[in-house]
Formats: structure tokens, sequence, C-alpha cells
């Protein structure tokens, strides 16, 4: 995985000129996810995104990012840490997510804009499908990548795929 993260940002610099005449000095978007918890077999099927992208230069630039993705269970599986009296509740799990980094992209297309990031920051998990609807805040990372496709000036469609680590009680949620 690593090494493919990187072979492509190798890409898209390398191949890339470092100079386009139209790149964004600002981007604002806002979408559609769809999570899918690994550790645990669950997706988290309705889930929204913002984020706002400010470009240094031609190649890089810094993004934030803000998150969120719901889930409603009927009897879930519980982790270690749930009680009996929660066993055949349904439960509403939400994950919400705060986090900024560095984004290389390639502007040399005025209409197809490739890009990679690594964004760091936060996750909070709420509804108690591990710790019985307590809350849990956690250190998370998430290297990406992705394709801005221009629809109309000003306005493109992106395509975007992430790997999430959660860091939380010592152990990783991927």
């Amino acid at each position: 995985m690593r090494v493919a993260a990187l072979a492509l940002c190798l890409c898209i610099v390398g191949v890339s000129p470092l100079f386009a005449a139209d790149t964004p000095r600002f981007e604002l978007g806002a979408g559609y996810t769809f999570m899918r918890d690994t550790d645990r077999a669950e997706s988290f099927p309705a889930g929204w995104l913002v984020s706002a992208s400010g470009n240094a230069n031609n190649w890089i630039g810094v993004v934030t990012e803000v998150g969120g993705s719901h889930r409603s269970c009927d009897n879930c599986p519980r982790g270690p840490f749930a009680t009996e009296a929660f066993r055949g509740t349904n439960l509403h799990v939400r994950v919400l997510t705060f986090m900024a980094g560095p984004r290389v992209a390639s502007h040399a297309n005025s209409f197809v804009t490739p890009f990679a990031q690594v964004l760091v920051g936060g996750s909070h998990i709420s509804g108690g499908v591990e710790w019985d609807g307590a809350l849990n805040t956690g250190f998370t990372y998430q290297p990406g990548a992705g394709v801005d496709v221009r629809v109309a000036p000003g306005i493109a469609v992106w395509v975007q795929g992430d790997y999430r680590i959660i860091r939380t009680s010592g152990r990783n949620n991927n």
C-alpha cells in the first residue's frame, strides 16, 4: 500500500509540468462518503464530507476535511467491552472526522487533475458498538488519492479513495 502511494505521488510530480496557467488558489467541495470498517466487516453507507484546500503553488497545497459517517443496525455484534443490556437493541453509530494535511496535484491539464494527499487529525466515535454508548475520540491518519474532472468553468466532480486508520484505546481500527 505504501509503495503504491509513493509511486503514484512520484508519477504525479514527475510527469506533470510544474507550471500551469489555471491553478485555483482556493477550492471548496462537498460530497457523499461510504466508509467500510474492515476490522468489524461493517459498512457505513450514510456519509457526508466538506473539504477546503488552498494551493500554495501549481503542484502543492494544504487541504482540510470534515466528514461524518452514520450507520443504524439492528442487533449489532458487540465489541469486547459491551454489556448484555445492549444486545438486541437498535443502535445509531456515528463517526465524525476532522483532518488536515498536504496535497500534491497535477494542474497540467485544465480538465483532469489527479492528486494524492495525507491527512492527519481526529475521529469522534459515538453510538455504542464497542463502548456501550460512551463517546470515544482517537488520532486519525488517512492517505488517499483521487481525480478532479472539470464539468464547467469553476465546477468539478471528484472521485477519491482513502485508507483511514483510527487509533483508539491503544489499537488501530482500519
